[in-house]
């Protein structure tokens, strides 16, 4: 565990085997829950209704509810899938999965839900916790906003080889860290900002490092 006591994840991140998928950030245990909620409150609500009508006591409800946010999360693995249509969405079924898992101890800090075979495991994203000097993942928005589309990274010369190719309209947000910085925490964030005298968009990159030291180093500039 990590040590920190929660009673909410600060960071869910959603993994693919292609290394694409979802970053997503929750600043409370409101806005935990509320994303939790936006989901599975209409599957709790018709469960026990359908246990009234019986005059039944709801049996297996919590599994059932899992297994509900489950099924839901498999569509983000299914080839047509539309990413940026799907990341409000997203974010709350994310936080179903984790809010329907039971836990040992204190609930994580940070929470990986990705792809193992055919299955999807829910597990403690232990490795976004240290810092080797590169993202793991770097996610297209903010903390404050909740976060967004991501792309991980397993290894500094993976991060490397993308981030010295020629940026494009998917992906150009790795080209700017590696310009920007020489080391970097676990986590990357950055949302276009479009230029107040309206002479174009920039780009506003925040590190995230989860209550842990990372370091954030900038490249020093040619001259």
């Amino acid at each position: 565990m990590s040590g920190v006591d929660l009673d909410h994840p600060e960071a869910i991140f959603v993994k693919r085997l292609d290394g694409t998928g979802y970053g997503f950030f929750y600043s409370t245990p409101a806005q935990f829950d509320n994303a939790a909620n936006g989901f599975i409150r209409p599957i709790k609500a018709r469960i026990q209704q359908e246990a009234a009508e019986k005059n039944e006591i709801p049996v297996n409800a919590d599994e059932l509810c899992l297994k509900a946010s489950i099924k839901a999360m498999e569509r983000v693995y299914a080839p047509d899938w539309d990413d940026q249509a799907g990341i409000d969405g997203t974010r709350c079924v994310a936080a179903s999965c984790v809010a329907e898992t039971k836990w040992e101890d204190t609930i994580p800090q940070c929470i990986v839900i990705e792809q193992v075979g055919d299955d999807i495991s829910i597990r403690e994203g232990f490795e976004f916790l240290e810092h080797p000097g590169y993202p793991l993942g770097v996610v297209i928005g903010s903390k404050g906003d909740g976060g967004g589309l991501c792309r991980f990274y397993d290894s500094e010369d993976e991060f490397r080889l993308v981030a010295t190719k020629p940026p494009s309209s998917l992906i150009w947000l790795p080209q700017l860290i590696y310009r920007l910085y020489v080391r970097t925490p676990s986590i990357m964030t950055g949302i276009p900002t479009p230029d107040e005298a309206g002479n174009g968009v920039g780009v506003e990159c925040h590190a995230y490092n989860l209550n842990r030291q990372g370091q954030l180093i900038e490249r020093q500039r040619k001259k």
